[in-house]
């Protein structure tokens, strides 16, 4: 009796053992079901994620060379369009050659005013588009800025979510040391270029103020040139010290700063060791420079205004043109152009402070100008310096505007190669991913494929004469 019991409580114990055995079969069967499917899922979408976030990066990163290369093309422009007003100083001394009575030359003056005003009104216009331009870019950088934000947010989290059940702490804690510089840089990216935005506005409006006051300014200071003639006396170096007020309130006018756009008075030493020191040094974009001579003489124009006798008025007014090309003569002599300490373009500018003291000396010699031209010399005026010098303001501002580009586009860099290092982190969990894949089919192998797997054993039990309730679906 007792051994039937013993015989009975055996197979109790070996029923129960084999139902639990089945049971925990069954439940890693489920799992591992369940886990293929979702793996095989969350792989494909993410794969797709990936490649369509790196085609985006790549194409934005293209565009922002693509606009550094444009705005360098603009700078290039504008050194042309200096070039252009130079040989624009040429054509009027042409049209001036044709005048002969001062009624026409008023008409003439009429008509520089006019052009000035025209282009006065497409710079204005320039100016519109270029600020449309400026809050197009804004906009589209900061658009880029927020969807690049908001995916990598998304990405971020979705990883985090999935894989919470999977992951340590250890590996949460490395992929937000991955994404928050991310995030970072991208916020210090849009601060830099809402920054270059505000100040490119501020410029342009800044620019649209002064140009306004120019042609006012313009014809008030030749007014008061015209008057302050009469009080000169004929010493040369009265004449000068005026001439160089004149020029240093056309300066200031045109928004340059001395110490930084200019220079006065500074000394150089040529090849011979003979000094020389320029009334102005100008400063232009990549390390050059711009000469410019206020000293010309005026005494002869002085007496040709207050001369009644018509023939000796004639006789000063040829002095007061031999006296200009007696300081074209001595202003080319100098070569301030081959000085190596100067790097000056190969041409001075003579600025002559009076308006009509200029215009009544190209009256009389038409030639004049082409002669000067000749010997690297540019007579310029009152209104002719303005614009000059107001070419030489955009000239620095398109400068510091190429300036801001190049460092977006280092940002830019800088941004990429943080996704490089984001994408091989992923990479890298990709590959551990894979490695758990081939562990869980291991065990699958051990589990019901392999030879001698436990499934197989299973059955071999159960035709042996285990006792179950439940049959495992293979």
């Amino acid at each position: 009796m007792e051994n039937l019991l013993s015989l009975a409580e055996k197979n109790l114990l070996e029923s129960l053992f084999i139902c639990l055995f089945f049971g925990v079969l069954i439940t890693i069967t489920v799992t591992w079901l369940f886990w293929s499917r979702a793996k095989k899922q969350w792989q494909l979408l993410h794969d797709e994620k990936m490649h369509s976030e790196q085609q985006l990066h790549q194409q934005q990163f293209q565009q922002l060379q693509t606009e550094h290369q444009r705005l360098k093309a603009e700078h290039e422009h504008h050194e042309q369009e200096l070039k252009r007003l130079s040989s624009h100083n040429i054509k009027l001394s042409e049209q001036h050659r044709y005048t002969q009575e001062k009624a026409v030359l008023a008409d003439q003056l009429q008509q520089q005013l006019r052009s000035a005003e025209q282009q006065l009104t497409e710079l204005k216009s320039d100016i519109e588009h270029q600020q449309q331009r400026f809050r197009e870019q804004a906009e589209f950088i900061k658009n880029s800025q927020t969807m690049l934000s908001d995916h990598f947010n998304t990405l971020g989290q979705k990883i985090l979510e999935e894989k919470t059940a999977r992951f340590t702490d250890r590996n949460k804690e490395q992929m937000d040391q991955v994404v928050t510089p991310l995030q970072k840089q991208l916020q210090e990216f849009q601060i830099l270029i809402q920054r270059n935005a505000t100040e490119g506005l501020a410029q342009q409006k800044s620019m649209k103020s002064e140009i306004e006051r120019i042609y006012q300014l313009n014809q008030e200071l030749s007014k008061k040139a015209e008057n302050l003639t009469k009080a000169l006396t004929s010493e040369s170096k009265t004449q000068g010290n005026w001439g160089e007020l004149i020029l240093h309130r056309l300066l200031e006018v045109a928004g340059l700063e001395q110490g930084r756009e200019y220079e006065t008075e500074v000394s150089f030493t040529n090849e011979d060791g003979k000094r020389y020191r320029p009334d102005v040094l100008i400063h232009l974009p990549q390390s050059k420079n711009l000469v410019v001579d206020a000293k010309v003489s005026l005494t002869a124009f002085e007496r040709y205004v207050n001369e009644k006798d018509q023939a000796e008025k004639q006789q000063q007014l040829k002095a007061h043109v031999l006296s200009m090309k007696t300081h074209i003569d001595a202003l080319s002599k100098k070569s301030y152009q081959n000085i190596e300490q100067i790097d000056c373009l190969d041409f001075v500018l003579m600025f002559v402070p009076i308006e009509s003291a200029y215009l009544e000396a190209l009256h009389a010699q038409p030639t004049l100008l082409e002669e000067a031209y000749k010997k690297n010399i540019l007579m310029v005026s009152a209104s002719n310096m303005l614009a000059t010098l107001r070419t030489v303001m955009v000239l620095w501002q398109n400068e510091n505007q190429n300036k801001n580009a190049q460092l977006i586009a280092e940002r830019a860099g800088k941004m990429y190669d943080k996704l490089v290092g984001f994408v091989e982190n992923l990479n890298d969990i990709k590959l551990r991913l894979k490695q758990a894949d081939d562990a869980w089919y291991a065990a699958e192998n051990k589990l019901k494929s392999g030879r001698g797997n436990l499934i197989s054993q299973a059955d071999t039990l159960k035709q042996l004469g285990a006792k179950n309730s439940k049959h495992l679906d293979q």
